[in-house]
């Protein structure tokens, strides 16, 4: 009896949390699986390397990022508790079947300080243009092809307007500058076409912009800007535990995630936000309807 009373005083802090990393680690039962639809053949990708490291250190067990082609896929991976644990944009949990299932751990937070963000609709500050609907028949630049806030968001924004894309002048230009007739590339790039008539615009990018003295050489400036709506506040990146996550590592995880992960700048740079804060499940659930396919 007390040979084994001195092997257990001999399991150590560091001993008993791999244990924990291993019953909560999914089916693999070796490593901590972390759901995602960003994939690298060379390993992990490159937006979670800093992530990656620190996670390793703080489980104390390997860490694996297990690529999915969509957040389907994702929620079904966590619904089966073959990975405890994902990283989803707000299109991703809209795309879990069941997100009530999951477990919010944490938002990123962007460069304006908050957890999610809006596109500003605008027009030039001397047009005639005075709202959403008046954009109908014009020449309308977005962002990024099938960028959830720029494209998804604003085509959104007008449709609820009532500017259809049908009622948007059609483009011809060849891609990569134009998709399925709509014109890619912002206003903060293309403002001196003057036969660009509106647009949208990523309110960090606008806010990126000098109040005044823009020119074609330097770019446009705020001023020569006027905001005549904005797209569906969209949050940013949510790191959630399913229902297979163990308990206290999904606390670990969390902890880490709103308390220690803004210190590591390299993560920040990576993931494009500067920390994160208590995730708010309303604001994902909310912009369902945007990524909702029609």
């Amino acid at each position: 009896m007390s040979r084994r009373i001195l092997a257990w005083t001999k399991i150590t802090p560091v001993m008993l949390l791999a244990v924990g990393c291993q019953a909560g680690a999914g089916r693999t039962g070796r490593v901590v699986q972390i759901g995602t639809t960003k994939a690298d053949l060379f390993g992990v990708p490159a937006e979670y390397r800093a992530l990656h490291m620190d996670l390793e250190k703080k489980f104390n067990c390997p860490v694996s990022f297990s690529a999915q082609p969509s957040g389907t896929a994702i929620g079904q991976q966590l619904d089966m508790g073959n990975v405890p644990f994902a990283v989803l944009t707000a299109e991703e949990y809209a795309e879990v079947e069941d997100a009530s299932k999951l477990t919010l751990l944490a938002s990123g937070v962007n460069s304006l300080g908050k957890t999610s963000r809006q596109a500003h609709i605008v027009v030039r500050a001397n047009s005639h243009v005075k709202t959403i609907s008046d954009c109908a028949g014009k020449r309308f630049a977005f962002g990024a092809y099938k960028d959830p806030l720029t494209d998804i968001a604003a085509r959104k924004a007008l449709e609820q307007a009532g500017v259809p894309m049908k009622k948007i002048l059609p483009e011809i230009l060849p891609p990569p500058l134009a998709f399925e007739g709509r014109l890619y590339v912002s206003p903060a790039k293309s403002w001196f076409d003057l036969t660009v008539n509106a647009g949208v615009i990523d309110e960090i990018d606008f806010n990126k912009m000098p109040e005044s003295g823009g020119n074609p050489i330097t770019g446009p400036s705020k001023d020569q800007f006027k905001i005549v709506g904005e797209t569906a506040a969209i949050p940013e990146i949510v790191v959630v535990a399913g229902p297979s996550a163990d308990p206290q590592m999904a606390e670990t995880l969390k902890n880490y995630l709103l308390n220690d992960a803004k210190a590591n700048e390299k993560l920040c740079q990576d993931l494009k936000i500067t920390g994160f804060a208590p995730a708010d499940r309303a604001a994902y659930d909310a912009v369902k309807p945007v990524f909702a396919k029609s």
